[in-house]
Formats: C-alpha cells, sequence, structure tokens
C-alpha cells in the first residue's frame, strides 16, 4: 500500500505540472480560451467530462482505424467482477475471485504466435492490459472499488492524462484479495488469493500525424495459498452438506506464485497519404512457481515424488518477438502485411533450451454501406499455418478458420519434483465455421448461430503428463440468442441457450455440459424526476451435469477427468445500480437460491462455488 501511496502522490504531483504548463502556453496564445479550459462559465457548465475524454483499441489503431470512442457510461454488467460473471459463466474457477481459470468449452488459440502453455491466469491479463489507448482533455481518473462479502476485493485505478495534444500517459493499478472459503482456520484474514499488478502507457502522435508510438509495460504478481479443493471422495458424490470453511482441505500450507511481465512498443511511420511502415516489437517473462516445504503433512495427495522433503519445482518462459509490415488504408480497404520473428527461452528446474519462430502474414479488410470482410493469412517456416475470413453484413454473420498449431512450450517440455515430461507432438489441426442471423425490431433481438469445430491430433492434460488424440474430433454448438424489450425498454429480458455436443471420438477428452442457459430479466429506469437511471434485475445461469476439468496446483493448470462429476445446478442473482452523475453504485446477491446454508454445488472437481453472499461496488470517473 506504501508503493500504491507514493505513486498516488507522484501522479497528482505531475497532473498538476502537466496542467500548469499547458496553462501557461495556452495563456501566451489565447486569453480566453485559457479561461473557457480553466474556469465554469456563467450556466456553470462543465467544460470536462464524458466528452472530453476518448480512447482506441489497440486492434483498431493497429489497422490505421482514426476513430476514437467516447467512455462507457452505462450501467450495463458492472456488477459482474469477476471474470466467469463477465463472460456468462464459459469459465469455471476455484470458487474464489482471483482464483485460476479454464474455459469449460473448446478454446480456441486466439494468436498464432508460440505460447507458454501457461494459461490458467491468462484472463485476468486480459483484463488488466485494457489495450485502450486514450487522448484526454484533462487528468482522468476511472477508479473501481469492490468490497465483496467473505473477505474479497477488488480495485481497479486507472489515470489517464495528456501532457500536451501529441502526447499521453496512462497508469494502472489492479489489486485482488480474497479470504479462503473453504478450509479456513481464521474467521477473517486467511488469504487465499493475493494479486497485484501495474500498467504504464505512453501513447504519441506526432502533430504532423507522420508518426504514431506506444509502449506499454505490464506487471503482475499473482500469489495463490492452496487448499488442494476439499477432501472429499468421488463415492460419496453428490454431497448433501457443503460446510465451506469447516470443510477438511486436500493440501495445507503450499503456496502457488505467477509473475508476467510484459513489455510492448510499437512505432509507425506515414510514407505516403495511404501508406504506412512499422514496427512492433514484445518481451514477455511468465514465471508459475509450487512450494510445499513439508511434503510429509501432505503426503496423501501426491501420487509421486522425488524429493520427499520439499518442493520448489518451477517454470519459467521468456519471449522476444519482433513484427516488421507496411500497411495502408483508404475508405473502402485497409491492408497489413507484415513478417513476425521470434525468440523463446524456458526454463524448468534450472534447465535451459531456446527455440526460435520465424512466419509472414497479411490482413485485409474491405468495408461498404451493405457488408464488412476481413481475411488473415500467416504461415511459419515449418508449415503451420492459419487461415481465418468473416463476412458480416447487418443481418448475417459468418467466418471460417483453418488452422495448424504448433504445440505450446509447456506441453512438450517439464520438470519438476512430481511430474516429467519431454513430448514431441505434431501440430492440432483446426477446422471451425461460425455463422450467425440477427433478426431485430423494436421489441426483439434474435440470433440463432452455429459453430462447427473438426479438431486432429489434439493435445490434452491428464494430471501427470500430456497426451496427443490422433483420431478427429467433432465439436458442435447450436445457440439461441433472444433479447427482449417492453414498455418502451424499461423491461428487457437477455436469454442465451446454447447446446454442446461431440463426436464419440472426442468422449473422455473433451469434456463440458451438454445445456447451458443465461438470463437476465431487469428494470432498466430512472428515477427522482429522470435524473437517477437505476437497473434492477435478476441473473439466471444454469449448466448441465459434466465432468468438468480438474485443478492441478502443482503444475498450475486445468486437467482432463472422467471421475467427479459436476452435478447440474441452477443459480440465481439478483442486483440494484444506480448512477449519480458520474459515479455509479451496485449491490448484488450472489447464489441467491442457496436457501439451505449447507447447501451448494461444485464449480471444478473438489472446488465449491461461491456461497450466498452480498457485494457492494463503486465505479467512479474523475475529471479535473
Amino acid at each position: 500500500m506504501r508503493i500504491i501511496s507514493i505513486l498516488l502522490i507522484l501522479i497528482f504531483s505531475f497532473s498538476s505540472f502537466a496542467q500548469e504548463r499547458e496553462e501557461n502556453t495556452e495563456k501566451e496564445v489565447n486569453q480566453e480560451r485559457l479561461n473557457q479550459r480553466t474556469m465554469l462559465d456563467d450556466s456553470t457548465k462543465i467544460i470536462y467530462g464524458m466528452k472530453t475524454t476518448s480512447y482506441i483499441n489497440k486492434d483498431k489503431f493497429h489497422f490505421s482505424d482514426t476513430i476514437f470512442n467516447l467512455l462507457d457510461s452505462t450501467l450495463n454488467d458492472i456488477y459482474d467482477v469477476s471474470v466467469p460473471e463477465r463472460n456468462e459463466f464459459i469459465y469455471q474457477n476455484l470458487g474464489n475471485l482471483g482464483s485460476p481459470l479454464n474455459n469449460i468449452y473448446f478454446n480456441i488459440p486466439s494468436t498464432f504466435s508460440l505460447q507458454s502453455g501457461l494459461s490458467s491466469l491468462k484472463p485476468y491479463i486480459k483484463n488488466i492490459s485494457t489495450e485502450k489507448l486514450y487522448d484526454t482533455k484533462s487528468p482522468f481518473i476511472d477508479l473501481g472499488l469492490y468490497f465483496g462479502g467473505l473477505g474479497r476485493s477488488k480495485v481497479d485505478f486507472e489515470f489517464s492524462r495528456n501532457v500536451n495534444e501529441s502526447w499521453n500517459l496512462t497508469l494502472a493499478i489492479n489489486r485482488i484479495s480474497s479470504d479462503k472459503q473453504i478450509g479456513a482456520i481464521r474467521n477473517k484474514g486467511d488469504k487465499n488469493i493475493k494479486s497485484s499488478s501495474v500498467r504504464l502507457n505512453v501513447f504519441h502522435n506526432s502533430k504532423n500525424k507522420k508518426i504514431s508510438h506506444y509502449t506499454d509495460f505490464m506487471t503482475l504478481n499473482h500469489n495463490i495459498l492452496g487448499t488442494g479443493g476439499v477432501d472429499v471422495v468421488t463415492d460419496s458424490l453428490p454431497l448433501k452438506f457443503f460446510l465451506y470453511k469447516d470443510f477438511d482441505v486436500r493440501l495445507t500450507d503450499v503456496n502457488n506464485l505467477y509473475k508476467n511481465l510484459n513489455l510492448e512498443s510499437y512505432t509507425d511511420y506515414k510514407l505516403g497519404s495511404h501508406l504506412k511502415l512499422y514496427n512492433h516489437t514484445k518481451f514477455k517473462n511468465e514465471k508459475f512457481s509450487y512450494e510445499d516445504m513439508n511434503i510429509s503433512q501432505n503426503l496423501s495427495f501426491y501420487d509421486q515424488f522425488t524429493n520427499i522433503i520439499s518442493t520448489q519445482d518451477s517454470f519459467k518462459v521468456k519471449s522476444i518477438t519482433n513484427r516488421v509490415g507496411i500497411k495502408g488504408n483508404s475508405k473502402i480497404l485497409n491492408y497489413n502485411i507484415y513478417g513476425n520473428i521470434g525468440s523463446y527461452m524456458f526454463n524448468t528446474n534450472l534447465v535451459e533450451n531456446n527455440i526460435s519462430e520465424l512466419y509472414v502474414g497479411a490482413l485485409i479488410k474491405y468495408i461498404n454501406s451493405k457488408f464488412n470482410l476481413f481475411a488473415n493469412f500467416e504461415i511459419k517456416k515449418t508449415s503451420d499455418y492459419r487461415f481465418k475470413i468473416d463476412f458480416k453484413s447487418k443481418i448475417f454473420e459468418v467466418s471460417y478458420l483453418s488452422g495448424l498449431y504448433e504445440p505450446s512450450i509447456f506441453e512438450e517440455n517439464y520438470k519438476g519434483n512430481h511430474y516429467s515430461w519431454n513430448n514431441n507432438f505434431n501440430s492440432t489441426f483446426l477446422n471451425v465455421i461460425n455463422a450467425r442471423i440477427n433478426l431485430e425490431n423494436n421489441f426483439l433481438t434474435f440470433s440463432p448461430s452455429i459453430n462447427l469445430h473438426t479438431i486432429n491430433d489434439h493435445v490434452y492434460y491428464v494430471e501427470t503428463n500430456h497426451l496427443q488424440h490422433n483420431e478427429l474430433i467433432s465439436f458442435n454448438q447450436f445457440i439461441l440468442d433472444l433479447k427482449l424489450k417492453f414498455f418502451d425498454s424499461i423491461i428487457k429480458i437477455d436469454n442465451k441457450y446454447t447446446y454442446s455436443v461431440s463426436s464419440k471420438s472426442g468422449e473422455g477428452i473433451l469434456n463440458f455440459p451438454k445445456h447451458k442457459f443465461y438470463s437476465k430479466l431487469y428494470y432498466n429506469g430512472q428515477w427522482f424526476k429522470n435524473t437517477i437511471p437505476v437497473q434492477l434485475g435478476a441473473i439466471t445461469s444454469y449448466r448441465s451435469e459434466y465432468y468438468g476439468d480438474s485443478y492441478n496446483p502443482i503444475t498450475q493448470n486445468f486437467y482432463v477427468q472422467n471421475e467427479f462429476q459436476l452435478e447440474s445446478y441452477l443459480r440465481f442473482d439478483i442486483f440494484f445500480t444506480m448512477q449519480v452523475n458520474n459515479l455509479r453504485i451496485f449491490l448484488k446477491m450472489n447464489h441467491f437460491n442457496q436457501f439451505d446454508r449447507y447447501d451448494g454445488y461444485f464449480v471444478t472437481p473438489y472446488y465449491p462455488a461461491q456461497k450466498k453472499v452480498l457485494d457492494l461496488g463503486v465505479r467512479w470517473y474523475f475529471f479535473n
């Protein structure tokens, strides 16, 4: 907290200095403009606010887009604090805020570059690195405070300031703290999750519009004081009573630590009216470690080990990639042609190895009044490739993905006290077709869609090693998305039903719930003479029974299992949120339908889902 306090002092000092410098400059240029920028006018109209602070996403910026977006000031979904809540519960976790995550469906690789394979905390990194490049006319602060019941809390702080019209500085600080929800020794302060991150971004657009640049630095320390889950046997399932803090747990005094450092630098130079040359460099340093300094007290948890006294396992991946390319844009066409070179060094318990990577690619985006068309092709010197095409019109959307993805570093290499492997897998072939129809009028939006996956040489984790399935697997999803509006949009209902099925060759390898339903019914209105926007509603989520992936704290990853069945469960959450100027406040009761204190369900094998609890949160924008 001392470091955070010092950073805040520096921020406000910098803000005051920058503002004073800007005011002095403007005074020399235009005294009248100075008065307009630093004072309220006769009608007490505020000069700075939502319309003077904007941002652009990195992806759009890379595509030469120049349109900046205004800040989101709606009440929609601000009560969804955790990653599973924000993603309609398609992620399983360990029943606690900030715990490791796993997509319950087949996860399509998000990038063509070689991956480390340390994936259980990647969604948090994505949320920390918001991918926003700001343009502010005044100092801007986005502050989110979450006070969860049972010792859970979250702080999101973001400060952005234009030093001048060409340079912007953004600093973000994020912190998660969660007490143990199972097997806690103390009623308060027995920590399960301690996570903190800092992100610093510098963004530049030259006055003559020839040079654009940003540098983005992010560091994350995510500490998990693990429990191993509750101590139950599969023969006793389903459980009649959920004891939560009074449960016996499978591990004591173990510690997981994940560290991630990202440094990214991008610069483009305008060669002509519609042509730019750019360079994009990324450096990443990932490390996870697992410590059990007294194996004897956890002996029943381990199947095998080399050192019977203690475990101090670690896995570290460093990478640096550099992309050089040319890009251009016109009113209807954007293009990007590039070459990418990468170097990866991984270290597993002091054994070092190196891997190099080289691929080329091209992006094309065609835009007109009737439809958009996007195409991307990438190919490596190893013959691995990725081809993706997206077509989008007002009524119809379709996409096609075909790729050959090499295994991640962790899937092929690992050495520790409990497990060790050195695999040589084939690249995984993936074919995906997505189609969606959008029908809309003033009362409803109906969007049925279908996702068809074909997978060959699928690599999957089975706790002690990784395996490769050489048969062809088909995995398909049929989705119905229906949104209704009543009484001039005062009452809204959002519904989404997903039916998933796989071929027989995928049984016991791709495990997922066959049925999943998510619905939100809420009142959306304004109180006190239409001055206070409010929302009041309920969220219903349901998934059918399935053999969900289990979590291994030793490797900090989820693995396939077919013994512990997660029972079907219907969950209700209720919420209330309101807005006063730039302040938004919410109250949310999680798992409202847990009427029996000993009722519950498992979200991951051996890990009960969050019990009924009341949460409070605020989101506040500050403008100077």
